[in-house]
């Protein structure tokens, strides 16, 4: 019985502990939430996989929070054409192919109602990763890396 009871006590103490120091860990997140991690890197995702939501994007959108960012999936893995179309703020667009970055457009610009610019994943993806401006730079992320998703099933 002395057992049973030591074991439930150091269970709430350690779950207390986890709690209290989870945001230790990685500030500002929930660890429960949908997210991202680049090496020691954590975003928060939204995530856009039905084609309502990747032909929406980011669109109309007045700021991305600073430490999130939208991660679009697609069913395969193919070449992936996006544009900055109705955007309020400048993208870092981060081609994905499974669990490895194949390349990063930095800082486009936004481009309105008209866009002018396409932007290619060039080789074949199955996600893209959308983030602020000057966040991949801002963070040491490069084509090569590797990403490790947690994403919450809804």
């Amino acid at each position: 019985m002395k057992k049973i009871i030591y074991t439930t006590i150091i269970l709430i103490i350690g779950l207390f502990l986890f709690v209290e120091f989870k945001d230790s860990i990685y500030p500002g997140r929930t660890m429960t939430g949908t997210y991202v991690k680049i090496g020691d890197t954590v975003i928060d995702v939204e995530i856009a996989d039905e084609m309502e939501e990747r032909w929406q994007g980011l669109s109309n959108r007045e700021s991305l929070g600073e430490e999130s960012g939208m991660l679009f999936i697609f069913p395969k893995k193919q070449v992936q054409n996006f544009w900055m179309k109705d955007m309020n703020f400048p993208l870092d667009m981060i081609w994905i192919a499974d669990d490895t970055i194949m390349k990063m457009d930095e800082n486009l610009p936004p481009a309105g109602e008209h866009p002018d610019a396409t932007y290619s994943s060039v080789h074949p993806v199955n996600y893209v990763l959308e983030v602020n401006a000057g966040f991949a730079a801002g963070h040491g992320i490069k084509a090569g890396d590797r990403i490790e998703y947690h994403l919450k099933d809804n």
